[in-house]
């Protein structure tokens, strides 16, 4: 093999070659026919897989091969990678979404463009050490490969590989015969690919348009809710208010402004989502008393759960951080445990390392293991959640966003049935800073 793109060519196999005695030479009527019968044989539209099933069957007519493989170059146009294969023997050292990176821009250079051969993969192998495609083919037992480039508007978009586990497997006349079909299957591979990725898209906005309406209905009951209680006490209070004592009047008071701080903190969340998502969120981090931050807001927060208990452990730790958001994002997470938690829940901050770390822990059920690697989506609700009063599913969000804005992260786990959110601050101010940040 003479240039990188053969390099992803060799393959063992155990089937004995077809091996042409001709080198050159026209194609015969009934190989022409053949060629023929394949390239309508997967032209009815398939999805990827299905055309490449079947061209494994039907090139085997014409070709040698005891592996197949379909690999395509990424939007950089250097990395190739393993999309398909199939093979005729057990040991496999190339998986399917295996990547390789090449030095030239596989996408337009002219030497990926031909299709190329080679009979000798081992003596290829030990000059070329540092090409690693190469070495695990060869000691899968490859010998041969054959490697058809697929072009479509002048720019590779992809290979198809075949290995032989004997010398000398192939011939000037198999390379005619593949390049005859290469373009037609390029461009059958290439529209089934965009019928795959538009099918996609469309499947990813039918989801997206459905949380949009679950959104606006949650939404719709989270402000419903406090507003009701801000407009039904107010409404009392304008109406009859010589009718109350003082004693009742504060206490209509009270809960008016636990509602409306409520909406307001529904309000701020949906702000802050609206501005991370465009790219303007801003923070203001100083150097704060962390467990003063967090002794304070404990104090203001309402008793939404009558059984749970909060407890703080709290070490005399500063870190670098906007007081208001991260009083915002511990507020969240106090918020989703009392939602969805357990009765006994704990705030804890102590210094880890160069950095200080602020823990929310609760013993309840958590969230299922299924769950987790969407629980910082906007919008993504735990079917905890579903039998549990209205929640629009930003605060969670929000939090990320808000610790990423100040140069922290905030992540989970559950451990020993416990569920912990962990929000991991600097310690100190970071050696360039202007004052204020964005995401």
């Amino acid at each position: 093999m003479t240039s990188e793109a053969r390099s992803w060519s060799a393959m063992p196999g155990l089937r004995r070659p077809d091996v042409s005695s001709r080198s050159q030479g026209a194609l015969r009527p009934d190989e022409l026919s053949m060629l023929l019968r394949i390239t309508d044989a997967f032209s009815s539209g398939w999805n990827v897989g299905e055309i490449l099933e079947s061209l494994y069957e039907e090139l085997q007519a014409i070709l040698p091969f005891d592996r197949m493989e379909y690999a395509v170059v990424d939007g950089s146009g250097y990395i190739l990678t393993t999309e398909w294969f199939r093979a005729t023997y057990p040991s496999r050292l190339i998986p399917i979404g295996y990547r390789y990176r090449r030095s030239a821009h596989v996408a337009s250079d002219p030497r990926y463009k031909v299709t190329t051969r080679s009979n000798d993969m081992p003596a290829y192998a030990q000059n070329r050490p540092w090409d690693h495609p190469v070495s695990l083919l060869v000691r899968e037992g490859m010998k041969s490969s054959l490697s058809c480039p697929l072009v479509v508007d002048d720019e590779v978009q992809g290979f198809l590989f075949f290995n032989m586990a004997h010398y000398e497997a192939y011939t000037q006349h198999h390379e005619t015969m593949i390049q005859l079909i290469a373009g037609h299957i390029a461009s059958v591979l290439a529209r089934a690919r965009l019928h795959e990725e538009l099918a996609a898209r469309n499947t990813r906005l039918q989801e997206m348009e459905q949380s949009r309406l679950e959104f606006i209905a949650s939404i719709s009951h989270e402000l419903r809710t406090p507003l009701t209680a801000v407009v039904g006490f107010a409404s009392e209070i304008h109406d009859k208010v010589g009718q109350f004592s003082p004693e009742e009047l504060s206490q209509f008071a009270g809960v008016i402004a636990a509602q409306s701080t409520e909406v307001a903190g529904i309000v701020e969340d949906l702000l802050v989502i609206t501005r991370a998502e465009a790219g303007h969120l801003a923070v203001a981090p100083a150097l704060v008393d962390v467990s003063a931050e967090l002794c304070d807001l404990s104090a203001s927060l309402p008793e939404e759960r009558p059984k749970q208990t909060v407890t703080l452990d709290l070490s005399p730790v500063k870190a670098w951080a906007d007081p208001l958001r991260l009083r915002q994002i511990v507020r969240n997470l106090l918020s989703n445990a009392a939602r969805y938690g357990g009765d006994d829940v704990r705030v804890s901050a102590a210094s880890v390392g160069e950095s200080v770390e602020v823990v929310v822990t609760d013993d309840g059920p958590g969230i299922p293991e299924q769950d987790r690697a969407m629980v910082f989506q906007a919008y993504g609700r735990s079917p905890l959640s579903e039998s549990k009063p209205g929640s629009i599913g930003l605060g969670l969000t929000v939090s990320r966003y808000l610790a990423e804005a100040m140069g922290g992260h905030l992540e989970y786990d559950r451990v020993d049935d416990i569920s912990r959110f962990t929000l991991n601050l600097r310690s100190s101010e970071p050696e360039s800073n202007d004052g204020e940040s964005t995401i």
